[in-house]
Protein backbone atom coordinates (compact mmCIF):
# COMPACT_ATOMS: atom_id res chain seq x y z
CA UNK A 1 0.00 0.00 0.00
CA UNK A 2 2.78 2.41 0.94
CA UNK A 3 4.63 1.63 -2.30
CA UNK A 4 1.53 2.48 -4.29
CA UNK A 5 1.11 5.76 -2.41
CA UNK A 6 4.75 6.61 -3.02
CA UNK A 7 4.42 5.88 -6.73
CA UNK A 8 1.21 7.93 -6.92
CA UNK A 9 2.85 10.81 -5.11
CA UNK A 10 5.89 10.61 -7.40
CA UNK A 11 3.58 10.63 -10.43
CA UNK A 12 1.74 13.72 -9.15
CA UNK A 13 5.00 15.50 -8.42
CA UNK A 14 6.32 14.62 -11.89
CA UNK A 15 3.14 15.85 -13.58
CA UNK A 16 3.25 19.05 -11.54
CA UNK A 17 6.89 19.60 -12.58
CA UNK A 18 5.98 19.11 -16.25
CA UNK A 19 3.08 21.60 -16.01
CA UNK A 20 5.26 24.10 -14.13
CA UNK A 21 8.01 23.82 -16.75
CA UNK A 22 5.47 24.22 -19.57
CA UNK A 23 3.89 27.29 -17.98
CA UNK A 24 7.29 28.72 -17.18
CA UNK A 25 8.42 28.27 -20.77
CA UNK A 26 5.45 30.18 -22.21
CA UNK A 27 5.53 32.89 -19.54
CA UNK A 28 9.26 33.45 -19.10
CA UNK A 29 10.95 32.27 -22.31
CA UNK A 30 8.27 32.96 -24.93
CA UNK A 31 6.25 35.49 -22.95
CA UNK A 32 7.98 38.68 -24.19
CA UNK A 33 7.77 37.58 -27.83
CA UNK A 34 4.08 36.69 -27.54
CA UNK A 35 3.27 39.90 -25.69
CA UNK A 36 4.69 41.98 -28.55
CA UNK A 37 3.55 39.74 -31.43
CA UNK A 38 1.64 41.75 -34.02
CA UNK A 39 -1.22 39.18 -34.04
CA UNK A 40 -1.68 39.22 -30.25
CA UNK A 41 -5.32 40.32 -29.68
CA UNK A 42 -4.17 42.10 -26.53
CA UNK A 43 -2.29 44.56 -28.72
CA UNK A 44 -5.32 45.15 -30.93
CA UNK A 45 -7.46 45.90 -27.85
CA UNK A 46 -4.72 48.15 -26.48
CA UNK A 47 -4.86 50.30 -29.61
CA UNK A 48 -8.22 51.70 -28.52
CA UNK A 49 -6.57 53.01 -25.35
CA UNK A 50 -3.31 54.17 -26.93
CA UNK A 51 -2.64 56.85 -29.48
CA UNK A 52 -0.42 54.92 -31.88
CA UNK A 53 2.86 56.66 -32.65
CA UNK A 54 3.74 58.08 -36.04
CA UNK A 55 6.23 56.72 -38.56
CA UNK A 56 8.53 59.49 -39.81
CA UNK A 57 11.20 59.81 -42.47
CA UNK A 58 14.70 60.96 -41.59
CA UNK A 59 13.63 64.64 -41.91
CA UNK A 60 10.59 63.96 -39.65
CA UNK A 61 8.13 64.03 -42.55
CA UNK A 62 5.06 61.96 -41.64
CA UNK A 63 4.74 58.59 -43.38
CA UNK A 64 1.96 57.17 -41.16
CA UNK A 65 -0.25 58.55 -38.39
CA UNK A 66 -3.58 57.78 -36.68
CA UNK A 67 -6.97 59.56 -36.64
CA UNK A 68 -10.32 58.73 -35.06
CA UNK A 69 -13.15 58.05 -37.50
CA UNK A 70 -16.55 56.68 -36.61
CA UNK A 71 -15.47 55.68 -33.13
CA UNK A 72 -12.43 53.69 -34.26
CA UNK A 73 -8.77 54.41 -34.81
CA UNK A 74 -7.79 54.56 -38.47
CA UNK A 75 -4.25 54.63 -39.79
CA UNK A 76 -3.53 57.23 -42.49
CA UNK A 77 -0.69 56.95 -45.04
CA UNK A 78 -0.05 60.34 -46.72
CA UNK A 79 2.45 58.93 -49.26
CA UNK A 80 0.01 56.24 -50.44
CA UNK A 81 1.61 53.54 -52.64
CA UNK A 82 5.07 55.14 -52.71
CA UNK A 83 5.85 53.93 -49.18
CA UNK A 84 3.40 51.03 -49.01
CA UNK A 85 6.00 48.26 -48.76
CA UNK A 86 8.59 49.57 -46.28
CA UNK A 87 6.05 51.32 -44.02
CA UNK A 88 3.48 48.56 -44.43
CA UNK A 89 -0.04 48.75 -43.06
CA UNK A 90 -2.10 48.29 -39.91
CA UNK A 91 -5.61 46.85 -40.17
CA UNK A 92 -7.90 45.29 -37.57
CA UNK A 93 -9.11 42.87 -40.25
CA UNK A 94 -5.86 42.11 -42.08
CA UNK A 95 -3.20 42.59 -39.41
CA UNK A 96 0.07 44.43 -39.89
CA UNK A 97 3.05 44.42 -42.23
CA UNK A 98 6.32 46.29 -42.76
CA UNK A 99 7.43 48.75 -40.10
CA UNK A 100 3.88 48.80 -38.73
CA UNK A 101 4.47 45.17 -37.71
CA UNK A 102 8.15 45.11 -36.80
CA UNK A 103 7.94 48.33 -34.71
CA UNK A 104 4.50 47.54 -33.27
CA UNK A 105 5.56 47.49 -29.61
CA UNK A 106 7.32 50.85 -29.95
CA UNK A 107 4.41 52.44 -31.83
CA UNK A 108 2.09 51.34 -28.99
CA UNK A 109 4.50 52.60 -26.35
CA UNK A 110 4.87 49.13 -24.85
CA UNK A 111 8.67 49.28 -25.21
CA UNK A 112 8.97 52.63 -23.46
CA UNK A 113 10.70 52.77 -20.10
CA UNK A 114 8.50 55.31 -18.29
CA UNK A 115 10.11 57.93 -16.12
CA UNK A 116 8.31 59.85 -13.39
CA UNK A 117 8.68 63.00 -15.52
CA UNK A 118 7.03 61.31 -18.52
CA UNK A 119 4.20 59.95 -16.37
CA UNK A 120 3.47 63.41 -14.95
CA UNK A 121 3.59 64.96 -18.43
CA UNK A 122 0.71 62.84 -19.68
CA UNK A 123 -1.29 62.57 -16.43
CA UNK A 124 -5.00 62.43 -17.20
CA UNK A 125 -4.39 61.88 -20.92
CA UNK A 126 -4.48 58.68 -23.00
CA UNK A 127 -1.20 56.86 -23.34
CA UNK A 128 0.66 57.78 -26.51
CA UNK A 129 2.98 55.46 -28.38
CA UNK A 130 6.43 56.41 -29.55
CA UNK A 131 7.15 57.96 -32.92
CA UNK A 132 9.49 55.82 -35.02
CA UNK A 133 12.08 57.85 -36.93
CA UNK A 134 13.33 55.97 -39.97
CA UNK A 135 16.38 56.29 -42.20
CA UNK A 136 14.11 56.66 -45.24
CA UNK A 137 14.02 59.89 -47.24
CA UNK A 138 10.59 60.83 -48.60
CA UNK A 139 11.99 62.99 -51.39
CA UNK A 140 14.39 60.34 -52.65
CA UNK A 141 11.73 57.62 -52.32
CA UNK A 142 9.48 59.63 -54.63
CA UNK A 143 12.32 60.08 -57.14
CA UNK A 144 13.20 56.37 -57.29
CA UNK A 145 9.51 55.47 -57.56
CA UNK A 146 9.23 57.70 -60.61
CA UNK A 147 12.51 56.37 -62.04
CA UNK A 148 11.09 52.84 -62.09
CA UNK A 149 8.04 54.09 -63.94
CA UNK A 150 5.29 51.53 -64.67
CA UNK A 151 7.72 48.60 -64.69
CA UNK A 152 7.68 45.85 -62.08
CA UNK A 153 10.88 45.99 -60.06
CA UNK A 154 12.62 47.45 -57.06
CA UNK A 155 15.19 50.04 -56.00
CA UNK A 156 17.20 50.07 -52.77
CA UNK A 157 19.59 52.86 -51.74
CA UNK A 158 21.75 52.19 -48.67
CA UNK A 159 24.16 54.57 -46.94
CA UNK A 160 27.53 53.09 -46.00
CA UNK A 161 26.43 53.31 -42.35
CA UNK A 162 23.72 50.76 -43.18
CA UNK A 163 20.76 53.14 -43.11
CA UNK A 164 18.27 52.37 -45.90
CA UNK A 165 17.57 55.74 -47.52
CA UNK A 166 15.11 54.43 -50.12
CA UNK A 167 13.33 51.13 -50.62
CA UNK A 168 10.76 51.08 -53.40
CA UNK A 169 8.87 48.20 -54.98
CA UNK A 170 6.50 48.30 -57.94
CA UNK A 171 3.69 47.59 -58.50
CA UNK A 172 2.44 48.86 -55.17
CA UNK A 173 -0.88 49.45 -53.45
CA UNK A 174 -2.60 52.20 -51.49
CA UNK A 175 -2.68 51.13 -47.81
CA UNK A 176 -5.39 53.74 -47.15
CA UNK A 177 -7.84 51.52 -49.07
CA UNK A 178 -6.38 48.13 -48.27
CA UNK A 179 -9.51 46.47 -46.89
CA UNK A 180 -11.69 47.49 -49.86
CA UNK A 181 -9.14 46.28 -52.43
CA UNK A 182 -7.70 43.27 -50.59
CA UNK A 183 -9.27 40.57 -52.75
CA UNK A 184 -8.11 42.26 -55.96
CA UNK A 185 -4.59 42.78 -54.59
CA UNK A 186 -4.28 39.27 -53.21
CA UNK A 187 -5.18 37.55 -56.47
CA UNK A 188 -3.52 39.95 -58.89
CA UNK A 189 -0.95 38.23 -61.16
CA UNK A 190 1.23 41.35 -60.83
CA UNK A 191 1.77 40.49 -57.11
CA UNK A 192 1.49 44.07 -55.78
CA UNK A 193 1.60 42.87 -52.15
CA UNK A 194 5.09 41.37 -52.61
CA UNK A 195 7.91 43.66 -51.51
CA UNK A 196 10.34 43.01 -54.34
CA UNK A 197 13.03 45.13 -52.65
CA UNK A 198 13.26 43.00 -49.49
CA UNK A 199 11.50 39.74 -50.27
CA UNK A 200 11.80 39.37 -54.04
CA UNK A 201 14.43 36.75 -54.89
CA UNK A 202 16.18 36.66 -58.27
CA UNK A 203 19.36 35.25 -59.82
CA UNK A 204 21.89 38.12 -59.70
CA UNK A 205 23.68 37.42 -62.98
CA UNK A 206 26.79 39.51 -63.63
CA UNK A 207 26.57 41.56 -60.38
CA UNK A 208 27.43 38.32 -58.56
CA UNK A 209 30.85 38.93 -60.10
CA UNK A 210 31.49 41.27 -57.14
CA UNK A 211 31.48 38.15 -54.94
CA UNK A 212 33.61 36.10 -57.35
CA UNK A 213 36.20 38.86 -57.78
CA UNK A 214 36.33 39.50 -54.01
CA UNK A 215 37.08 35.81 -53.41
CA UNK A 216 39.70 35.62 -56.19
CA UNK A 217 41.57 38.70 -54.94
CA UNK A 218 41.33 37.58 -51.29
CA UNK A 219 42.78 34.15 -52.13
CA UNK A 220 45.63 35.64 -54.14
CA UNK A 221 44.42 33.86 -57.25
CA UNK A 222 44.78 37.07 -59.29
CA UNK A 223 45.54 40.77 -59.05
CA UNK A 224 43.77 43.54 -60.94
CA UNK A 225 46.60 43.53 -63.49
CA UNK A 226 46.69 39.77 -64.13
CA UNK A 227 45.96 38.91 -67.78
CA UNK A 228 42.81 36.89 -68.50
CA UNK A 229 41.39 35.34 -71.64
CA UNK A 230 38.00 36.91 -72.32
CA UNK A 231 37.35 34.97 -75.51
CA UNK A 232 36.86 36.51 -78.94
CA UNK A 233 39.61 36.62 -81.49
CA UNK A 234 43.01 38.19 -81.98
CA UNK A 235 44.48 40.67 -79.54
CA UNK A 236 41.02 41.48 -78.16
CA UNK A 237 40.98 38.15 -76.34
CA UNK A 238 43.43 39.16 -73.63
CA UNK A 239 42.27 41.63 -70.99
CA UNK A 240 43.17 42.40 -67.40
CA UNK A 241 41.31 41.20 -64.32
CA UNK A 242 40.13 44.77 -63.75
CA UNK A 243 37.91 44.27 -66.86
CA UNK A 244 36.09 41.11 -65.70
CA UNK A 245 32.97 42.91 -64.43
CA UNK A 246 32.28 44.30 -67.90
CA UNK A 247 30.11 42.50 -70.41
CA UNK A 248 33.16 41.62 -72.52
CA UNK A 249 34.74 39.36 -69.91
CA UNK A 250 31.97 37.08 -68.66
CA UNK A 251 33.98 34.04 -69.79
CA UNK A 252 37.01 35.01 -67.70
CA UNK A 253 34.85 35.72 -64.66
CA UNK A 254 33.23 32.29 -64.92
CA UNK A 255 36.62 30.58 -65.28
CA UNK A 256 37.79 32.43 -62.19
CA UNK A 257 34.80 31.13 -60.22
CA UNK A 258 35.38 27.55 -61.37
CA UNK A 259 39.02 27.78 -60.32
CA UNK A 260 37.99 29.00 -56.85
CA UNK A 261 35.54 26.13 -56.31
CA UNK A 262 32.14 25.89 -54.66
CA UNK A 263 33.32 25.97 -51.05
CA UNK A 264 35.22 29.23 -51.48
CA UNK A 265 32.37 30.84 -53.40
CA UNK A 266 29.91 29.85 -50.70
CA UNK A 267 32.15 31.17 -47.92
CA UNK A 268 32.53 34.54 -49.62
CA UNK A 269 28.83 34.78 -50.49
CA UNK A 270 27.81 34.04 -46.91
CA UNK A 271 30.41 36.43 -45.50
CA UNK A 272 28.84 39.17 -47.65
CA UNK A 273 25.37 38.28 -46.37
CA UNK A 274 23.98 36.21 -49.25
CA UNK A 275 21.97 33.06 -48.54
CA UNK A 276 21.23 34.33 -45.02
CA UNK A 277 18.45 36.27 -43.34
CA UNK A 278 19.45 39.96 -43.39
CA UNK A 279 20.03 41.33 -39.90
CA UNK A 280 17.59 44.17 -40.50
CA UNK A 281 14.68 45.54 -38.45
CA UNK A 282 12.09 44.79 -41.15
CA UNK A 283 11.42 41.20 -42.27
CA UNK A 284 13.40 40.29 -45.40
CA UNK A 285 14.10 37.12 -47.38
CA UNK A 286 17.30 35.09 -46.98
CA UNK A 287 17.75 34.07 -50.62
CA UNK A 288 19.61 30.90 -51.44
CA UNK A 289 22.92 29.36 -52.43
CA UNK A 290 23.01 25.82 -53.87
CA UNK A 291 24.96 22.83 -52.60
CA UNK A 292 27.82 22.25 -55.02
CA UNK A 293 29.87 19.25 -56.05
CA UNK A 294 33.43 20.46 -56.58
CA UNK A 295 33.77 18.04 -59.52
CA UNK A 296 30.75 19.45 -61.34
CA UNK A 297 32.40 22.20 -63.35
CA UNK A 298 29.22 23.00 -65.25
CA UNK A 299 27.34 23.68 -62.00
CA UNK A 300 30.25 25.79 -60.73
CA UNK A 301 30.22 27.78 -63.98
CA UNK A 302 26.49 28.49 -63.64
CA UNK A 303 26.93 29.69 -60.06
CA UNK A 304 29.93 31.84 -60.98
CA UNK A 305 27.76 33.49 -63.64
CA UNK A 306 25.17 34.38 -60.99
CA UNK A 307 22.68 31.65 -61.88
CA UNK A 308 22.46 27.94 -61.06
CA UNK A 309 20.31 28.36 -57.95
CA UNK A 310 21.84 31.57 -56.55
CA UNK A 311 18.97 33.81 -55.40
CA UNK A 312 19.31 37.29 -53.90
CA UNK A 313 17.18 40.31 -53.09
CA UNK A 314 17.92 43.91 -54.16
CA UNK A 315 18.47 44.74 -50.47
CA UNK A 316 21.19 42.11 -50.25
CA UNK A 317 22.96 43.31 -53.40
CA UNK A 318 22.90 46.91 -52.17
CA UNK A 319 24.50 45.70 -48.92
CA UNK A 320 27.19 43.80 -50.86
CA UNK A 321 28.08 46.94 -52.82
CA UNK A 322 28.07 49.03 -49.64
CA UNK A 323 30.45 46.56 -47.97
CA UNK A 324 33.12 46.87 -50.67
CA UNK A 325 32.65 50.66 -50.74
CA UNK A 326 33.19 50.77 -46.97
CA UNK A 327 36.60 49.20 -47.37
CA UNK A 328 35.52 45.63 -46.65
CA UNK A 329 33.55 46.20 -43.43
CA UNK A 330 30.23 44.38 -43.65
CA UNK A 331 27.21 46.67 -43.88
CA UNK A 332 24.00 45.48 -42.17
CA UNK A 333 21.00 47.46 -43.46
CA UNK A 334 18.53 48.99 -41.00
CA UNK A 335 15.43 51.21 -41.18
CA UNK A 336 14.91 52.65 -37.68
CA UNK A 337 17.27 55.32 -36.40
CA UNK A 338 15.47 56.72 -33.30
CA UNK A 339 12.35 56.65 -31.13
CA UNK A 340 10.69 59.88 -30.04
CA UNK A 341 8.39 60.35 -27.07
CA UNK A 342 6.50 63.34 -25.72
CA UNK A 343 9.69 64.71 -24.20
CA UNK A 344 11.88 64.24 -27.28
CA UNK A 345 14.21 61.45 -28.33
CA UNK A 346 13.96 58.58 -25.86
CA UNK A 347 16.10 56.05 -27.69
CA UNK A 348 18.49 55.88 -30.62
CA UNK A 349 19.46 52.83 -32.59
CA UNK A 350 22.89 51.83 -31.23
CA UNK A 351 25.78 51.85 -33.65
CA UNK A 352 26.32 48.39 -35.04
CA UNK A 353 29.87 47.08 -34.64
CA UNK A 354 31.59 46.73 -38.00
CA UNK A 355 32.85 43.28 -38.93
CA UNK A 356 35.66 43.12 -41.44
CA UNK A 357 34.98 40.77 -44.35
CA UNK A 358 37.60 41.88 -46.88
CA UNK A 359 41.05 43.38 -46.60
CA UNK A 360 40.91 47.09 -47.47
CA UNK A 361 43.13 46.61 -50.52
CA UNK A 362 40.80 43.89 -51.84
CA UNK A 363 37.71 46.06 -51.35
CA UNK A 364 39.39 49.02 -53.08
CA UNK A 365 40.38 46.77 -55.99
CA UNK A 366 36.78 45.59 -56.42
CA UNK A 367 35.54 49.19 -56.44
CA UNK A 368 38.16 49.98 -59.10
CA UNK A 369 36.85 47.10 -61.23
CA UNK A 370 33.33 48.50 -60.78
CA UNK A 371 34.61 51.87 -62.05
CA UNK A 372 35.93 50.20 -65.20
CA UNK A 373 32.61 48.42 -65.67
CA UNK A 374 30.34 51.40 -64.96
CA UNK A 375 29.11 53.99 -67.41
CA UNK A 376 29.10 57.74 -66.96
CA UNK A 377 31.84 57.60 -64.33
CA UNK A 378 29.65 55.66 -61.86
CA UNK A 379 31.22 52.50 -60.34
CA UNK A 380 28.65 49.88 -61.29
CA UNK A 381 27.95 46.38 -62.52
CA UNK A 382 24.92 45.73 -64.70
CA UNK A 383 23.55 42.73 -66.51
CA UNK A 384 20.52 40.76 -67.59
CA UNK A 385 19.64 37.23 -66.55
CA UNK A 386 16.81 34.84 -67.23
CA UNK A 387 14.55 34.36 -64.19
CA UNK A 388 11.61 31.96 -64.36
CA UNK A 389 9.72 32.91 -67.54
CA UNK A 390 11.23 36.33 -68.17
CA UNK A 391 14.47 38.25 -68.00
CA UNK A 392 15.43 40.66 -65.24
CA UNK A 393 17.80 43.58 -65.60
CA UNK A 394 20.22 44.47 -62.79
CA UNK A 395 22.19 47.57 -61.86
CA UNK A 396 24.39 47.61 -58.75
CA UNK A 397 26.39 50.78 -58.27
CA UNK A 398 28.03 53.31 -55.96
CA UNK A 399 27.84 57.08 -55.65
CA UNK A 400 29.58 59.45 -55.87
CA UNK A 401 32.29 58.05 -58.11
CA UNK A 402 35.43 59.01 -56.19
CA UNK A 403 34.42 58.70 -52.54
CA UNK A 404 31.25 56.59 -52.47
CA UNK A 405 28.81 57.10 -49.62
CA UNK A 406 25.75 55.40 -51.12
CA UNK A 407 25.13 51.98 -52.65
CA UNK A 408 22.33 51.43 -55.15
CA UNK A 409 20.65 48.23 -56.35
CA UNK A 410 18.08 48.31 -59.14
CA UNK A 411 16.10 45.36 -60.45
CA UNK A 412 13.66 45.62 -63.36
CA UNK A 413 11.54 42.65 -64.36
CA UNK A 414 11.17 41.86 -68.05
CA UNK A 415 13.85 44.39 -68.96
CA UNK A 416 17.19 44.54 -70.73
CA UNK A 417 20.53 45.53 -69.23
CA UNK A 418 20.20 48.92 -70.93
CA UNK A 419 16.85 49.61 -69.24
CA UNK A 420 18.24 48.71 -65.81
CA UNK A 421 21.26 50.93 -66.50
CA UNK A 422 19.07 53.91 -67.37
CA UNK A 423 17.01 53.49 -64.22
CA UNK A 424 20.19 53.08 -62.17
CA UNK A 425 21.71 56.28 -63.56
CA UNK A 426 18.52 58.22 -62.73
CA UNK A 427 18.53 56.83 -59.20
CA UNK A 428 22.20 57.74 -58.69
CA UNK A 429 21.59 61.29 -59.93
CA UNK A 430 18.57 61.68 -57.66
CA UNK A 431 20.41 60.25 -54.66
CA UNK A 432 23.34 62.66 -55.08
CA UNK A 433 20.92 65.56 -55.47
CA UNK A 434 18.77 64.73 -52.45
CA UNK A 435 21.01 63.00 -49.91
CA UNK A 436 23.69 65.28 -48.52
Amino acid sequence: MRDRLRRLAALHIGLFAVVAAWVGYWQVVRGPDLAHHSENPRLLLAEDRVQRGRILDRRLEVLAHSVRRGGRTVRVYPKKEVFAHPVGYRSLLLGKAGLEASADAELLGMAEADSWRALRARAGRPRRGLDVVTTLDARLQREVWLALGPRAGAVVVVALTGGVVASASRPGFDPNHLEETWAELRWSPALPLVDRALSGLYPPGRPFGIVVLSAALSRGLVTLHSPVDCGGSGTQRIHLVRDVLTGDCDRALIQMGVALGGRVLREMAEALGLGQLPATDVPAAAGGFPELDERDRDALARVASGEGGVLVSPLQMAAVAATVARGGERVSPYFVTALRGELGVVDRTPARPAMRILAPEVAHAVVEAMRVSGKGGVPAVSGVVRAAKESVGWFVGLAPAQRPRLAVAVLVEGATEEVANRVGQKVVEAALRVVR
